[in-house]
C-alpha cells in the first residue's frame, strides 16, 4: 500500500481541485516561482494538478512533477496535452520511492508545497530524505505549527476538515509533531526557516546541502 499521502476522496483530486483550490495557490505558486533561476532543474513533489509545475516551465530548464494520486496525474498529463510545453512532465508514484532511479543532485531544487501535512507520519521522513538525496536544495512550504487561532487559521483548520476526517486527522498528526522543522529534525536534516506566509499561518523552510 501507498504510504506517501493519505487517501483522498476522487471526487476531491483533478478537476474538482484544479477548480475550488488551485486558485488559493496561486500567490504561493508566485513566491516559489520567484525563487527558481532560469535553467535550474526542478521537481515538484506532490504536484498535484500540475499548477506550480507549469508555473515553472518558462523559467526552469526542467520540471518534473511527481504525485501519488492517478486522478491528479491524469489532470495534469491532460493539461500537458494541450499545450506546447517541452520541457515537463509527470510521474505516478509514492514520493519515497518514485525517484529511487535517480542520481543524487539530480536536481536544483525539490518543492514541497502543503503536501507534508496530507501524509502518515512514517511516510514523512522518507519522503524528506529521499528528495534531499535527489536534490541540491529542497522548499518545503506548510502550515506553521502552532498556527494562530487567527481568521486565516480558522479558514485553514475548516478547508483541513472539509477535505475528509483521515485528511483532517494526518494535520492534526502533522501539527501535534511540530512540523516540518521537527520532521527534518528527525531525518538528521539542516532545516532553515526561511519566513511566515498567508497572515502567519504558512512557513517556509529550507533543506539545503552543506557548502
Amino acid at each position: 500500500m501507498d504510504t506517501a499521502r493519505a487517501p483522498r476522496s476522487r471526487i476531491y483530486d483533478g478537476g474538482f481541485y484544479a477548480r475550488v483550490m488551485d486558485p488559493f495557490m496561486v500567490g504561493l505558486h508566485g513566491y516559489v516561482a520567484d525563487h527558481v533561476e532560469p535553467g535550474m532543474t526542478v521537481v515538484d513533489a506532490g504536484c498535484g494538478t500540475g499548477s506550480l509545475v507549469f508555473r515553472l516551465a518558462p523559467t526552469a530548464k526542467e520540471v518534473l512533477g511527481v504525485d501519488l494520486s492517478p486522478a491528479m496525474v491524469e489532470y495534469a498529463q491532460q493539461r500537458l496535452e494541450s499545450t506546447e510545453v517541452d520541457n515537463v512532465s509527470f510521474a505516478l508514484g509514492d514520493l519515497s520511492t518514485a525517484l529511487a532511479d535517480r542520481p543524487d543532485d539530480s536536481f536544483d531544487l525539490a518543492t514541497l508545497l502543503m503536501v507534508l501535512h496530507e501524509m502518515p507520519n512514517d511516510a514523512r521522513v522518507p519522503v524528506l530524505t529521499e528528495l534531499a538525496r535527489v536534490a541540491r536544495e529542497v522548499m518545503v512550504v506548510d502550515f506553521r505549527v502552532p498556527m494562530p487561532w487567527s481568521f486565516t487559521g480558522l479558514r485553514n483548520r475548516f478547508i483541513e476538515l472539509t477535505a475528509g476526517l483521515e485528511h483532517f486527522n494526518a494535520f492534526r498528526d502533522f501539527t501535534r509533531r511540530g512540523g516540518t522543522a521537527a520532521i527534518a529534525a528527525t531525518a538528521e536534516l539542516p532545516c532553515e526557516h526561511v519566513r511566515f506566509l498567508d497572515a502567519g499561518t504558512l512557513e517556509i523552510h529550507r533543506i539545503k546541502h552543506a557548502e
